[in-house]
This record gives C-alpha cells, sequence and structure tokens, in this order.
C-alpha cells in the first residue's frame, strides 16, 4: 500500500513514540532553574497526579487486553467498552496525564505548559495516523464509533457499555508491570534531583 511522506512520518511516529520521552524528561531532570521548591505541595500533588494516570491506563487497559497472554484476540473485535465508551484514546490521556504528574515533581512549574503542549501533540499526530488505520480495518462501524465517541473530551454516556467487565483488573495491572517500573524509575529520577538540588544552588 501507498504511504505520503506525512504518513510515513507519522507512522514511524507512532513507532517510535515511547523515545520522544527522553528529549522533555532528560532536559528537566538537569534543569535547576526557577524551582519551586514547595515539596509538601509538590509530591502529594505530582505523585497524585500520576495515579490518576495509572489508573486510566489500567482502566482502559482491562478492556483492551494490552501487553497479555490472550492478546491476539486483540483487533478480532473493535473495543468500545470501559473508557472506549466514552474518549477513543484513553491509554494517551493517561499518558499524558503522567507526564504531567512527573513534570510536577522536576519542581519546573514553569516549563509545564510546554510539556502539556509536547505530548499533546505528539499522542494528537499519533491518534490521526491511527484512526486511518483503523478506518480501513473497521470501515462503517469504526466511522460510526467516530461520530459517537469524542477524541479526548470524554462524553458520558453508553453507560452500560463503561460499565461492561471485560478482563480483571489483576491481569491489566500484571499487564501494566513494565509500565509502572518506568514510572517508578522516573519519580526516582526527580526524587534523586531533589536530594542533589541543594549542590547546584
Amino acid at each position: 500500500m501507498f504511504l505520503s511522506i506525512q504518513d510515513r512520518i507519522l507512522e514511524k511516529l507512532s513507532a517510535y513514540r515511547g523515545f520522544f520521552y527522553l528529549p522533555p524528561f532528560s532536559l528537566m531532570a538537569i534543569t535547576f532553574y526557577k524551582e519551586w521548591e514547595d515539596d509538601s505541595i509538590i509530591w502529594p500533588l505530582g505523585i497524585g497526579i500520576i495515579l490518576i494516570g495509572l489508573l486510566i491506563r489500567l482502566w482502559a487497559t482491562k478492556h483492551i487486553a494490552r501487553r497479555m497472554p490472550w492478546m491476539k484476540k486483540k483487533g478480532k473485535k473493535l473495543v468500545k467498552t470501559g473508557p472506549y465508551a466514552i474518549v477513543r484514546n484513553p491509554l494517551y490521556i493517561g499518558n499524558i496525564s503522567i507526564a504531567m504528574g512527573l513534570s510536577v515533581l522536576s519542581e519546573l512549574a514553569w516549563f509545564l505548559p510546554f510539556v502539556f503542549l509536547y505530548f499533546f501533540i505528539l499522542y494528537h499526530s499519533v491518534a490521526l495516523y491511527e484512526e486511518k488505520k483503523l478506518l480501513g480495518r473497521w470501515g462503517d462501524e469504526y466511522r460510526a464509533y467516530l461520530k459517537d465517541v469524542p477524541r479526548w473530551i470524554p462524553r458520558l454516556k453508553n453507560l452500560d457499555e463503561v460499565k461492561a467487565n471485560k478482563f480483571s483488573w489483576t491481569d491489566a495491572l500484571r499487564s501494566e508491570a513494565p509500565s509502572i517500573l518506568v514510572i517508578l524509575f522516573g519519580i526516582f529520577i526527580f526524587f534523586l534531583k531533589e536530594i542533589l538540588s541543594p549542590l547546584v544552588e
């Protein structure tokens, strides 16, 4: 199938999107300029936002069967249950939330708008590419889903589908273990930065 230059770029962006976390977080890990030094606010707030993002990811994983042993079944049926009943990209919303939470832990409040914009543009671009692929795979069924469910702003409807069970929370947690380890590593990096901060002032 012939792909345009734009589609080729978006395909690579989608395939290697995990690496796009490195530039902003590497910069935040070594930047000490105008840090917000109120730990009683920063750490509870940052960890809270991370946990919200992680819970959104777990809920989405519970329905999409990501990384589960039986995930070969994925793709045989369009997932429209759980968070996918109210918004099309819950995993990416969770990722953006986690990125924002980690950014809060960096103590660089002035950098937060840039981080949000960076990751929103990244995931919006990936979502546009994936929607074209899913339209090709699912046709009219996905076209109807596009009209019914928003890309980013949840629409509180289809409540029966939201409550659908699908896989267990234990399986979702086990599936998300690699992501959780990466998040814990990010928290550790900013904890280490907090320890080293007095030495560079």
